[in-house]
């Protein structure tokens, strides 16, 4: 029997439960205590004592592992037995780099996703982990479901983290925590440490205007137009790189979607389309990634302009002024670079002597295992050195 959270269920005993109740007892975690363990508040506002240096965690959030990547470039992997692995199906240029360097990869226990309540605690149970991540966006469905009081009566530390809902206030704790639970503080904050110099050379460039900018997500994998950010996420990117989000005020939550003729009355004067290895999903889909070129990403959106009406009029278009940017950006510790290559974008003459690009090749050579080849972002007119 698997059990499984249901956003709908309600606490309950453990009583009742025979298979839980002997893989709580039975455990190969019971008794045992971490060599050396640490106190942290997480994202939730909760306190949780987990161990430092974790060497069997769960990752309930996939794309949690570029941050791990950051923390542990030498085998991001090494301190997990399991993770939802979505990087199989939406990151798949990325996941081909990393499972072909580090082979364990591929013997991880795999979870479903937490917040539609296909986690599989009596997997998770059986693995014995030493904690387990998820993101703050899962917190409604497992709080409200057994899944904390499950794991809490294991022993088992649940941490909550945040590089999605509030990034800008929560990004740097996030980072703060999973160093210490990975026993990896001091590369924690030197990837925070240049993020903070990377937002304040933005910052101390920036001009009083501020042009009026729609964020596409996704653009072309959901061919209709338009879904969106609202004020925070890439929402509050585009704030940071000193830019205006026409939908910041009309998208209550973090995303949600535009209607066509709205855009079109909102006229704004730049577009930024974000794109990921996506073809095998929907070949209109922007090209973004480590298999791309910005050709192909330019190709891709300028066919999405030519399918959609009234869009050839839009100032952006008119002007040039349409870009792609790597759908990613929206939940890693990377969005400062985003906010470099944006601010150039919206503040050209400003921001002249910002260099995204060589911040982006420092972030790998300083923090990932992996190369900067490919195209992160690109324009629909071609830029010139």
């Amino acid at each position: 029997m698997s059990l499984r959270i249901s956003p709908g269920a309600r606490r309950f005993s453990l009583l009742g439960w025979p298979l839980l109740a002997i893989l709580i007892l039975a455990g190969p975690w019971a008794g045992t205590a971490a060599a050396e363990e640490v106190t942290v508040t997480d994202l939730a506002g909760r306190e949780v004592t987990i161990p430092h240096g974790a060497e069997r965690v769960i990752l309930g959030e996939g794309r949690l592992l570029y941050t791990l990547a950051a923390l542990h470039p030498e085998d991001p992997f090494a301190p997990l037995v399991g993770w939802r692995d979505e990087l199989r199906r939406f990151d798949s240029d990325a996941w081909a780099r990393l499972r072909a360097r580090f082979p364990r990869a591929e013997r991880l226990a795999t979870f479903g996703k937490a917040v539609n309540g296909e986690f599989s605690l009596e997997r998770a149970l059986a693995l014995g982990p030493d904690a387990i991540v998820f993101d703050l966006a899962a917190w409604p469905a497992l709080s409200d479901g057994p899944a904390l009081e499950v794991l809490e009566a294991a022993g088992i530390p649940v941490v909550f983290v945040d590089f999605l809902t509030e990034p800008d206030r929560h990004l740097a704790p996030s980072v703060r925590l999973l160093g210490r639970l990975f026993a990896a503080e001091a590369r924690a904050e030197a990837l925070l440490t240049l993020r903070r110099e990377s937002l304040a050379a933005v910052a101390a460039r920036l001009p009083e205007g501020r042009p009026r900018v729609l964020i596409e997500t996704a653009a072309g994998l959901h061919p209709d137009c338009c879904r969106s950010v609202g004020d925070d996420n890439l929402g509050r990117v585009v704030r940071l790189a000193g830019g205006d989000n026409i939908a910041a005020a009309h998208i209550p939550g973090v995303f949600g979607r535009l209607h066509p003729e709205w855009v079109l009355a909102q006229d704004p004067e730049v577009i930024v389309m974000t794109g990921g290895d996506w073809q095998g999903l929907r070949e209109t889909a922007v090209p973004m990634g480590y298999d791309t070129a910005a050709e192909e990403a330019r190709g891709a959106m300028e066919r999405l302009i030519e399918t959609r009406q009234g869009w050839s009029e839009l100032a952006a278009v008119r002007h040039g002024r349409v870009h792609a940017l790597w759908h990613q950006f929206y939940n890693t510790p990377f969005q400062f670079v985003a906010v470099q290559r944006l601010a150039k974008w919206l503040h050209p003459e400003a921001m002249a002597d910002l260099d995204p690009e060589s911040l982006w090749q420092r972030l790998h050579d300083d923090f990932l295992p992996l190369p900067a080849e490919g195209a992160f972002w690109a324009s629909l007119r071609e830029e010139t050195p």
